[in-house]
């Protein structure tokens, strides 16, 4: 509106515009346009200070996905309520648009939200039918009429039948003397008892031996405060001193003293019993320590498109790659290539699959001249929250004049990044400090000092681990409709569209009938992508395999005579390399033996990896289009055998080396 009314004004000069600027603006805008002189041209700097401040098109974006992700539930169905929700989404959707955001590519969404606005509209115009009856069947009630007696409502069953439900609020009282004025903590009665009968009490009564509260186990509790004695998950007027087991008393504790893991497993079964429910099986572990293992995290920066994201890393050298969480991939929005690998652990487990990798810059915080660009995979999540353990005091002061890579390494928060072995090296300098505090590691890495080692814990940790096991059948009949589904057809991204498009402008045939390609090379080669030297790598290959070959005699033939036929169909031609041979211009194509035994055509099949890293870590596959997938889906290839009595089946002998490429 001030652009509309004020800058687009030809009656006002730029100084009056300025003039008209500072009167509109107040608070935090106004700072920025007072700060410009009332002259001709203050303007300019006025306004562009603004727009720099409040036109940040990221900021603005990402906003509305925030506001469009933290929509609250709608906790009362009416149709103000289902029109807010509808209003409220299709508001964001609007923005997203206005900002120029592709929301054409979030088809699973869009179209899931489009069904679901169909529906909410039906529903709030059947709700705003049905409120509106029901005033309409209210105001024509007369007023004078009768006030109808039990008969009546016996007898007339078309009456409205009214449903009330009462609220009540219940002042606090104290559990003990049951007075109003103080609470269970505060009463004298209590605070004369001896800790074991306050114990006995609380228990007696299904009270939360932490906090004292109701309706929840110390295992459950949300307070942050401990026992101010012994630092302990108790109350502390509930604090009994340990009395120390000596040789002739032996070392039997007190039932009356702090409730062992397994008394508050005694207490969820006596709580479960109160409310009447029938307690769960559930098979536990339980383990006791009173130390616990710090791991190195640090604070580091993720620079893409010159915007920086901050990110909390662990570094685990025992890792062989690095890895990112699919959610902090999202949010910086980074472009990932398709991979299919394993990750494998302790024991030789497969306990991840990753289909996707990312090339990720890695900043530093404390030195902005520090920058490593290394491959990362995509994991949906990496590691559960570190520390697991609330680390004392006096851990988190062992070094209290270090830089350190994670000044909240004791606070349990995520883990969004690991950072493996590939990048160890370039992570690590030469700073150490051995034995703080007795068992604790610092070490100096790019982004500070980290901390390892065995931490003194304010409490025992108590770990329970549970294993359990829910069926839903919900969960399995979508599971079923999945499988029973046939795929829908995929649209082509925007790299599919691109490589059809190629082969059909660059496809033609030769005077002997065979076809003629180019190779569908990416887009960004050879600018931002360069092959390296490959010949060195080839021989080395061409090498193992022949030391191969010679251990077997049969083998070896086999494999000569499929290159000697090769020779003879024209698919290969002795070449001599030159000076220049070993350039990125080239790629020379390592080679090996499969031996297929049971195949009745052929037993013996060469094998080209063209998927081999040249000297710079690039592959000839890393640099073209894979194209989309031609072939057609399983399951539709079944039905549609069945539609037909007789199939048949074929094969294009040597189809690969038919085609030609330039």
């Amino acid at each position: 509106m001030f652009t509309a009314v004020y800058i687009k004004s030809k009656r006002l000069s730029t100084v009056e515009k300025l003039y008209q600027l500072n009167k509109k603006t107040q608070g935090e805008t106004k700072v920025i346009v007072s700060k410009c002189p009332l002259t001709n041209d203050g303007f300019a700097l006025a306004w562009k200070g603004l727009t720099d401040m409040y036109e940040n098109e990221r900021i603005l974006v990402e906003t509305q996905v925030d506001i469009l992700l933290d929509l609250p539930s709608i906790d009362k169905e009416c149709s103000s309520s289902i029109k807010w929700l509808q209003r409220e989404i299709n508001s964001c959707i609007s923005c997203l648009t206005a900002n120029k955001v592709d929301i054409g590519n979030w088809d699973p969404i869009i179209i899931r939200w489009e069904e679901l606005d169909n529906f909410l509209t039906d529903r709030y115009r059947d709700l705003e039918a049905i409120e509106r009856a029901k005033k309409s069947s209210n105001s024509a009630k007369p007023v004078s009429a009768p006030t109808p007696n039990k008969y009546t409502y016996q007898n007339n069953s078309h009456q409205n039948r009214l449903s009330a439900f009462q609220v009540s609020v219940e002042k606090s009282t104290c559990l003990m003397c049951k007075s109003a004025d103080h609470k269970l903590r505060s009463c004298p009665m209590f605070l004369n008892m001896a800790p074991a009968d306050r114990i006995k009490f609380a228990k007696r009564n299904n009270r939360c031996i932490n906090c004292l509260g109701f309706g929840h186990l110390v295992s459950q509790c949300t307070s942050a405060f401990n026992c101010s004695t012994c630092h302990a998950r108790h109350h502390t007027l509930l604090h009994v001193r340990t009395v120390q087991p000596s040789s002739q008393r032996g070392s039997s504790t007190p039932s009356d003293e702090i409730p062992s893991t397994s008394r508050q497993a005694q207490q969820r079964r006596n709580f479960n019993k109160s409310k009447g429910k029938p307690t769960t099986q559930v098979q536990s572990c339980f383990a006791n320590s009173d130390k616990g293992v710090l791991l190195g995290t640090a604070q580091i920066n993720i620079n893409y498109s010159g915007v920086t994201y901050a990110a909390r890393a662990l570094i685990d050298s025992g890792s062989e790659c690095s890895f990112i969480t699919e959610r902090l991939k999202r949010r910086i929005n980074l472009p990932v290539r398709r991979i299919n690998a394993q990750v494998s652990g302790i024991n030789n487990t497969v306990s991840a699959q990753v289909k996707e990798a990312c090339c990720v810059e890695l900043r530093s915080p404390i030195d902005p001249l520090i920058s490593i660009t290394t491959n990362m995979m995509v994991l949906p999540k990496l590691t559960g929250n570190l520390p697991t353990f609330h680390i004392s005091a006096l851990t988190r002061q062992a070094f209290p004049d270090l830089t350190l890579a994670d000044k909240r390494f004791f606070v349990n928060e995520p883990v969004d990044v690991i950072l493996g072995g590939d990048v160890h090296s370039q992570i690590m300098l030469d700073g150490i400090r051995k034995n703080a505090l007795g068992s604790l590691l610092a070490q100096e890495t790019v982004f500070g000092w980290i901390v390892t080692g065995r931490a003194n814990t304010i409490k025992p940790t108590n770990t329970c681990v549970s294993y359990y096991n829910e069926i839903s059948l919900e969960k399995q009949l979508a599971s079923f409709w999945e499988l029973e589904e046939i795929s829908k057809e995929n649209k082509l991204s925007e790299e599919d569209r691109y490589c059809e498009e190629l082969y059909k402008e660059t496809t033609k045939r030769n005077e002997d009938g065979k076809y003629v390609v180019s190779l569908p090379f990416r887009k960004d080669y050879p600018v931002n992508i360069s092959l390296g030297s490959s010949l060195k790598i080839a021989y080395s290959q061409f090498y193992r395999n022949e030391a191969r070959l010679s251990r077997d005699e049969n083998l070896q033939k086999e494999y000569n005579r499929v290159l000697n036929e090769y020779v003879e169909l024209g698919h290969m031609a002795k070449i001599y390399t030159n000076q220049t041979a070993d350039s990125s211009n080239n790629y020379y194509l390592p080679h090996h033996a499969v031996k297929k035994e049971e195949s009745t055509s052929t037993k013996v099949r060469v094998v080209f990896n063209a998927s081999q890293a040249t000297s710079n870590g690039t592959s000839l596959n890393d640099i073209l289009l894979p194209g989309p997938v031609l072939q057609a889906d399983l399951t539709i290839l079944i039905l549609r055998w069945r539609l037909f009595k007789y199939v048949f089946n074929s094969d294009i002998e040597k189809m690969y080396r038919q085609i030609q490429y330039f």
